[in-house]
């Protein structure tokens, strides 16, 4: 009788630990998104619509916007346009898809456009405002670049002067000051770049002074002892996207100028 008792006891004990035993997900942070995948043969498709606009050396817009050139670059067979007076392009049919997509017209920086999704269906897939500014001559180059670190009141500056090839009166000096923890800096090969408005002291002369920008905004890509640099003459209106790789590109500036290689006072 008191075995008895005993196995009607032990029953809602076990069935009480049971209920008590409870699975936790520990989840940890989100991992990087993969990259996107080929086109691939879609029953999808759909029409593309996009306009390009002009710009001329001074960042003013053209009042003619066509003969850009429009491709899809991992489209399969190929699709190329050309804009129209009005700067429009548009694609009748093209399979839903993620396209890389190249805008260029000859005198002008090119353009890209990375990942652009288009869902296919009725309604046009578009790809937004394009703008091409034209790239700036021999004219706008820079004959010396001189970076010189300067500490004021424990302040770590930089005191750049910039010396035009040819004389001239620039309406708007601004100056892209590419920089790199190594040799061959460049638009595609860069740490960090610095874009802003010079001060034009004389015809041949442009000069930045303080520059000490917060190391913050920067200090995981400049921690190094030495900074390599490099400078161009930009348009006046900005021009830039990001290609592959995570450099800034700037496509209508100017020239490279020397490059030089100075104490990285910046990361003290």
């Amino acid at each position: 009788m008191l075995l008895f008792k005993f196995r009607y006891l032990i029953t809602p004990i076990l069935f009480l630990f049971i209920l008590s035993c409870s699975k936790v997900n520990v989840g940890g942070p989100a991992g990087p998104k993969g990259p996107y995948g080929p086109i691939g043969d879609s029953s999808i498709t759909g029409p593309i619509y996009g306009k390009v606009f002009l710009y001329d050396s001074l960042g003013d817009p053209m009042s003619d916007n066509s003969g850009a050139s429009v491709v899809f670059e991992n489209s399969s067979p190929l699709i190329r346009l050309l804009t129209q007076a009005d700067g429009s392009f548009s694609v009748s049919s093209a399979p839903a898809g993620v396209y890389d997509i190249s805008i260029s017209k000859d005198g002008y920086g090119p353009m890209k456009l990375f990942h652009f999704e288009h869902t296919g269906g009725i309604n046009a897939s578009q790809t937004g405002r394009i703008e091409l500014g034209r790239q700036l001559s021999s004219h706008y180059d820079i004959k010396n670049l001189q970076v010189v670190p300067m500490t004021f009141n424990q302040v770590h500056v930089m005191y750049i002067t910039i010396t035009l090839a040819h004389p001239q009166s620039l309406p708007n000096a601004e100056v892209l000051l590419y920089m790199s923890h190594a040799p061959g800096v460049g638009n595609s090969s860069n740490d960090y770049v610095f874009r802003t408005n010079y001060f034009q002291t004389n015809d041949s002369t442009l000069v930045f002074s303080p520059f000490n920008t917060p190391p913050s905004f920067y200090s995981d890509k400049l921690d190094v002892d030495s900074l390599y640099m490099a400078a161009a003459i930009d348009n006046p209106r900005l021009f830039s996207y990001t290609d592959s790789a995570g450099n800034m590109v700037f496509p209508a500036a100017g020239n490279l100028s020397n490059e030089v290689k100075v104490y990285n006072n910046l990361k003290d």
